[in-house]
């Protein structure tokens, strides 16, 4: 049977599926040429593809299909043909909901039989059921071969993958894995995700990520041997891990660092601030880790406990981010705009702080109400846009106490815009990625 895995998009700027809880997001800063010059940039930075999608062609391939991997693109984005297949795997998400219930009514049509997977059919399967042959609420590679049983219709509730040291490693071989890339990790080389870990521990109620799936971790082992695989396979010379929280256990991280050390791969992973220490982060360079991501969220750390979150010091996230630049590592700092108690002044603030940090990127997202936080819950009722792909991650969607949501997109802006233009941050971003760049030339002529 011909098996089509579909991404579906609908949005001309940079969309990123498996963020966010596997929601995705849309990059978008602004209107003045300065911001469409870094939403151009976003869109050259990195090319990912889904590890949900890499699991459910392994799960087809060892069922005996043949797996063609589309990536679709309707609305805005344009409007491609969809694959002749027997069967369709369709990946939801909540910014492109529409165009994907679009796309799965015309696989109907064609009486192709198609199945909707992802974090948003798993919130809302109603909103697909119509259109879809079936609905998998959790995690699709629970079901292994029986995703693809024609006769399986409806919402499938199947749960969670207890063992994820049970299941076999994601395929790519349908993949244009040449086309995969992460610029802040190797700018010639291939980059393949890894997913060794799930869901979260912590209960910030904002995040997707703790309601999306139960926390779990793959072994050490088990990880590493993947990433070899990758090595070998399909000449990966460097990785993204897709882990919500990498170094939830110090023991584990020190563990899984011994055994990336001589792969010689160059990686990269999210972090809590407060879990890193010099004597870690030392070892995780020597071990390959090259760029990470941390949560700062806000200057305003009351407000951020308000929200449920246990929030690194601004002590331990200062020293962090020094510490890992003097080991080469290269720090993307994460800010969160509009949260209901958040203000302008504490916007302004927080800029301010980003500043003094100068870290080698950052993000300053807007505070979105994703299905199953608090914060959906918090702001039931004052939502001013009722459509899913309103809730992108960078747009103002509830009616915020003090804040106008033109407000919101100004300031938005003027962060992005104010924080990229300064002339010690140019200077720094140039010196770490020109060292970059050669510590990358010296990996090639090596190999």
């Amino acid at each position: 049977m011909r098996v089509a895995l579909i991404a579906v998009y609908s949005h001309r700027e940079c969309t990123l599926k498996d963020v966010a809880g596997g929601y995705g997001t849309v990059f978008r800063i602004g209107q003045s040429p300065f911001a469409r010059v870094l939403e151009f940039a976003k869109r050259r930075v990195a090319d990912l593809p889904s590890p949900v999608l890499g699991y459910i062609a392994r799960a087809a391939e060892d069922a005996g299909h043949t797996v063609g991997v589309h990536s679709v693109r309707r609305g805005a984005a344009g409007h491609d043909p969809l694959p002749d297949a027997d069967f369709a795997v369709v990946l939801s998400s909540i910014v492109d909901a529409n165009a994907e219930r679009e796309v799965l009514g015309e696989l109907r049509r064609r009486g192709v039989p198609a199945v909707v997977v992802g974090a948003y059919a798993s919130a809302h399967p109603e909103f697909y059921e119509g259109d879809a042959h079936a609905v998998v609420v959790g995690e699709p590679e629970a079901l292994g071969p029986a995703l693809f049983d024609v006769d399986a219709t409806g919402i499938r509730d199947v749960g969670s993958v207890a063992d994820l040291d049970a299941l076999p490693f994601p395929s790519w071989r349908a993949f244009p894995v040449r086309e995969f890339r992460y610029a802040f990790l190797s700018h010639t080389g291939v980059t393949l995700p890894v997913s060794g870990a799930r869901g979260c521990t912590f209960g910030c109620g904002y995040c997707p990520w703790r309601v999306t799936a139960p926390f779990r971790q793959r072994s050490p082992e088990s990880i590493a041997r993947e990433v070899e695989s990758l090595i070998t396979t399909h000449g990966a010379r460097a990785i993204a891990f897709r882990d919500p929280l990498w170094n939830f256990d110090r023991d584990r991280s020190l563990e899984l660092a011994d055994r990336l050390a001589p792969l010689g791969v160059r990686w990269s992973a999210e972090m809590r601030a407060d879990r890193l220490d010099e004597p870690l982060l030392a070892r995780l360079a020597r071990a390959g880790l090259r760029s990470m991501e941390i949560g700062v969220e806000s200057v305003d750390r009351e407000m951020l406990k308000r929200e449920r979150r246990a929030p690194p010091s601004a002590e331990q996230i200062t020293d962090v981010i020094a510490t890992a630049k003097r080991h080469g590592i290269r720090v993307i700092t994460n800010f969160m705009f509009g949260l209901p108690d958040d203000t302008r002044e504490g916007i302004r603030a927080s800029v301010g702080w980003a500043k003094e940090l100068n870290p080698f990127a950052v993000q300053f997202t807007v505070a979105t109400p994703y299905p199953g936080t608090t914060l959906e819950t918090r702001t039931r009722g004052r939502l001013r846009v009722l459509a899913p792909e309103a809730r992108s991650g960078w747009e103002p969607v509830f009616e915020h106490p003090s804040l106008r949501a033109e407000e919101l997109r100004a300031l938005r802006e003027w962060a992005y815009v104010s924080f990229h233009s300064r002339p010690r941050y140019v200077f720094s971003f140039a010196s770490q990625a020109v060292r970059s760049l050669i510590e990358d030339l010296r990996s090639t002529r090596a190999e």
